[in-house]
């Protein structure tokens, strides 16, 4: 042990991390890891398995020199953020932080706490624990990997990561570093998902709400409705291919359960007779609005919807409709300074928002029907669903259904993945729905029923399988309508904050339009064509008015919501110039700072007068 060492390895540690400090600097060293002198005079680590067989782990030659040909394979300097499996005694991770700027995130995973106690004791890594982008977990629990990984969920989705792996620790505990990178995938894949819907629709979103204003103060929130129908079965309605076998089981038993529809299965519903109390509505797109038949009488049916549908859907169901909240910004604004109105959690598909309505209901048990999540003949929809519907009008003698089913099942191209079905068989499914899945089965506990009766597809881990039949049988015998019928006659609307609201709009209209005058201010400045002596003083003009924008937060993230792939850009671009410039002080970057900066200008004049005039609209909402 050399104490100087870890005389600074323990100062620089706690600082780093004072609760990781306490837990460390007390703990005995592991009896299964020790060092022995390389060749090259660095510690080389060693386990000794239960019987005192000795095996290297690290190189018995040059420990260092090792580490540094690994992360050449990996292309290290194309990276500036990093999963680190294994931390050992530290070789790659010192190597990385030489290599990389401060600007870099590294994320090191260690299963032993025994085998750290060891490494600080023998290896300076005060380097690492000095490092400002670095989060070292020692033991962590596994579930707890999306909570630390939020503050820099954009980050590592945008910028990517580079993942780094000591491979003989992961290999002696595969187990748990297994998990632990599943879970890591899985994270950053549903984050793909997440960051590409917004990239792609931000621009709608907002249209959307700002369109839905005077329908969602007009719409009582769920929350009222909390945990109003314990013990009622409820039956989730989705429009995969398998509900062709049974949708007409649901008229047999129909007073038996709370029926929830998403929005594509209403269609084959009213079709089969069969009205649901609940459609559930959260897709941006102008094609969800076909989902819904305006020429068809919906009965009792209540729309549930958050503020991204398209106008036209809440304006249907006149006072037949009930909002929850939407995770964006402009929506969050909204509710921050009128009313909640009720939050589902996380909602990544609009089966994913039933679900967790008849959780918040505490409606049980839950049934699922229609889930497939997978393809059937190489189609995803039931019947009398408009994407099934679609392909039946455009069939004719040269263009047989099969045909159009396959092209459409082509354009899912790199996305496809195979499966296996609750046969036993082979399907193939996409990387969006096979992320849903995974979603459903993170979102089960113990104390829920939750069965999926429906008959085809994937199958979803912790849900029991049973045929709709059984279901319906073991479940949903006896009447549940008087229970129901009761449940929607008195939810508030909450009016009480109007004034409120009026103030906050009229003050961040001013904040718009302070904006608005330093983007002109610099636009008149320089004109539309600048001099290579000018491209200094825009960027540092450009960095003045980043700051000035930051000093009020809502408005900056209400900008940054609205053209979110604008924004990415200049976030991703922004990342490298800072790591060149730190690694690489004697290039200049100038022209690179002035292109990301120009792109820039563009994007914030036009977000900051687009919000100007909405929000100037909707002040006669708030009077």
């Amino acid at each position: 042990m050399n104490n100087l060492v870890l005389k600074r390895n323990l100062a620089s540690l706690k600082k780093m991390d004072p609760v990781l400090f306490e837990r460390i600097s007390s703990l005995k060293v592991t009896k299964f890891y020790a060092t022995t002198k390389s060749k090259s005079g660095h510690p080389a680590l060693v386990h000794i398995d239960q019987e005192g067989n000795r095996k290297q782990v690290d190189s018995i030659f040059d420990p260092v020199r090792d580490a540094t040909r690994n992360l050449e394979r990996l292309e290290i300097d194309k990276s500036i953020n990093f999963v680190v499996l294994g931390l050992g005694l530290g070789y790659q991770v010192s190597e990385i932080v030489k290599q990389c700027s401060t600007q870099a995130k590294i994320y090191i995973f260690e299963k032993d706490p025994e085998l750290f106690a060891l490494a600080i004791q023998e290896v300076d890594l005060s380097s690492i624990f000095e490092h400002p982008g670095v989060r070292l977990f020692i033991d962590l629990d596994i579930r707890e990997i999306s909570g630390l990984m939020d503050p820099e969920r954009i980050n590592f989705t945008l910028n990517e990561y580079c993942l780094v792996s000591q491979k003989a620790l992961v290999d002696r505990n595969i187990e748990y570093y297994g998990v632990l990178f599943k879970e890591i995938e899985i994270y950053f894949k549903e984050s793909k998902i997440n960051l590409k819907t917004q990239t792609i629709h931000s621009k709608l979103y907002y249209k959307n709400v700002f369109s839905n204003l005077d329908c969602l103060m007009n719409s009582p929130g769920i929350k009222s409705l909390k945990g109003s129908l314990p013990d009622i079965p409820a039956l989730i309605c989705s429009a995969g291919p398998s509900l062709d076998k049974n949708i007409q089981l649901l008229k047999s038993s129909r007073k038996g359960f709370f029926l929830i529809a998403v929005a594509t299965a209403l269609k084959p519903l009213l079709h089969n007779g069969i009205l649901p109390d609940l459609v559930i509505s959260i897709d941006p797109d102008e094609i969800t609005i076909r989902s819904f038949d305006f020429l068809r009488d919906t009965g009792d049916t209540w729309l549930v919807y958050n503020a991204a549908v398209p106008n036209t859907i809440p304006k249907y169901f006149l006072n037949k409709k009930m909002a929850f909240d939407l995770d964006i910004h402009l929506a969050e604004w909204f509710k921050k300074h009128s009313e909640e109105k009720g939050s589902l959690g996380k909602t990544t598909s609009v089966a994913h928002s039933a679900f967790n309505l008849a959780k918040f209901l505490s409606c049980s048990p839950v049934i699922l029907l229609g889930q497939d999540l997978s393809f059937h003949k190489q189609r995803l929809h039931c019947k009398h669903s408009f994407y099934f519907d679609d392909h039946i009008n455009l069939v004719s003698r040269f263009k047989q259904f099969s045909y159009l089913n396959r092209l459409r099942y082509i354009d899912f191209g790199q996305n496809l993945t195979e499966c296996v079905d609750i046969f036993g068989c082979q399907v193939n499914s996409t990387l969006a729905m096979d992320s849903y899945r995974q979603i459903f089965s993170d979102s089960l506990n113990m104390s829920q029923t939750v069965i999926n009766a429906t008959e085809g597809g994937v199958a979803i881990n912790g849900m029991k399988n049973l045929s709709l039949r059984e279901a319906l049988h073991q479940y949903c015998r006896n009447s549940i309508r008087e229970k129901l019928d009761a449940l929607m006659t008195s939810m508030p609307i909450d009016k009480g904050t109007q004034i409120s609201l009026r103030e906050s709009i009229n003050r961040l209209i001013a904040n718009l339009k302070n904006t608005a005058k330093k983007i002109d201010a610099i636009k008149s400045k320089y004109g539309d064509t600048l001099l290579n002596d000018q491209k200094q003083f825009f960027v540092n003009d450009m960095e003045s008015l980043y700051k000035s924008m930051l000093e009020y937060k809502e408005t900056a993230l209400l900008l940054q919501g609205y053209d979110f792939a604008g924004f990415s850009d200049w976030y991703r671009s922004n990342s490298q110039i800072l790591s060149k410039k730190e690694l690489s002080k004697e290039n200049n970057l100038l022209d690179e700072e002035f292109e990301r900066d120009l792109k820039l200008l563009k994007v914030l004049e036009a977000s900051v007068e687009y919000l100007r005039i909405n929000f100037e609209k909707s002040l006669s909402l708030a009077n």
